[in-house]
């Protein structure tokens, strides 16, 4: 099965609505401490947000913890591969996705905003010690693992700020959460070499690009597409937009294209009622047969045998 192709239990498929930005806007239980813990499988996520094998990015810092099973995150188009019981640092504004993990595997993401690093809006911290490191790549991404003792004492405290949040006993627990971010912050200024870019814009616009190209597709997917409208949508040229795409997903433009419709029909199939001729129609296939077709390819099997073995789950 491949990477895109999401299966959903149908206690999850009635919650759901697909948010076909990439861009998520974490959501806070008080927006005075932006600071959320995403626990995730591949069928749930809790609390909701952008979940397995949905890219997105976000303004926030993220570390992502393999808890059960291996890991495989992709940012910015690079697959970095997770042990069970390591965790890996994204930057602010990296494209990123859970692309593979095992069948009963869980991960916890931790997103919290630069501020609770910052102390306060244009302080001397915020100007030296944070938006460089965010704004200007130039921290790459990390893996924790025990192979070196920082990184050890990294997992650590990510461990600890679980504990306090999950326990909100302690008193002040939120300046306790937010000291144990800024000392993992530190612990990582410390101790890894910042990568200067000189094609910094480059990079930028690169980035930005394939944020258009894939929003494009996500929200026009129903209709019929050619590479031409899709490089359009970023007003770059055919070329390119097939290297931005192999690039940051590892697809040509057109297969991107194809594993999102069969992503969106397996939502279909499981959320609604509708014929699979209805489904092709909706999803951007030409005709039933070749969306019969391209779904067999990727998920092993038939629409409608899909059907009928994930409702009976």
């Amino acid at each position: 099965m491949n990477e895109f192709l999401q299966i959903l239990l149908p206690n999850e498929v009635i919650k759901l609505k697909k948010d076909i930005s990439l861009h998520e806007k974490n959501k806070y239980k008080n927006i005075s401490f932006p600071f959320e813990i995403y626990k995730v499988d591949k069928y749930a996520m809790r609390p909701h947000g952008r979940g397995f094998d949905n890219l997105h990015w976000h303004e926030e810092i993220q570390y992502t913890r393999a808890v059960k099973g291996t890991l495989t995150m992709q940012i910015n188009g690079q697959n970095y591969h997770l042990n069970e019981g390591e965790a890996i640092f994204i930057n602010s504004q990296h494209l990123h996705m859970a692309k593979e993990m095992e069948e009963t595997g869980q991960y916890i993401s931790m997103n919290f905003s630069t501020r609770l690093l910052s102390f306060s809006w244009g302080s001397l911290m915020e100007k030296l010690y944070v938006l460089p490191y965010v704004n200007d790549y130039l921290l790459p991404v990390i893996i924790f693992n025990r192979g070196c003792q920082w990184k050890k004492k990294v997992l650590q405290l990510l461990d600890d700020i679980e504990t306090v949040y999950e326990q909100k006993t302690d008193f002040a627990w939120e300046y306790k959460i937010s000291m144990l971010l800024c000392e993992i912050w530190y612990l990582i200024l410390t101790n890894v070499k910042t990568e200067p870019k000189d094609d910094l814009e480059h990079v930028k616009l690169k980035q930005e690009r394939i944020q258009q190209l894939l929003s494009f597709i996500h929200q026009n997917y129903s209709e019929s597409l050619t590479l031409e409208k899709i490089a359009d949508a970023a007003h770059i040229s055919i070329s390119e937009c097939t290297r931005r795409f192999r690039e940051y997903t590892g697809h040509s433009p057109y297969e991107y294209l194809i594993q999102y419709r069969i992503s969106e029909a397996t939502i279909l199939l499981l959320k609604t009622e509708k014929s699979v001729s209805q489904i092709a129609e909706n999803t951007g296939f030409q005709d039933t047969s070749s969306f019969i077709q391209a779904f067999k390819k990727r998920a092993g099997t038939t629409p409608l045998k899909y059907r009928k073995l994930h409702l009976q789950i």
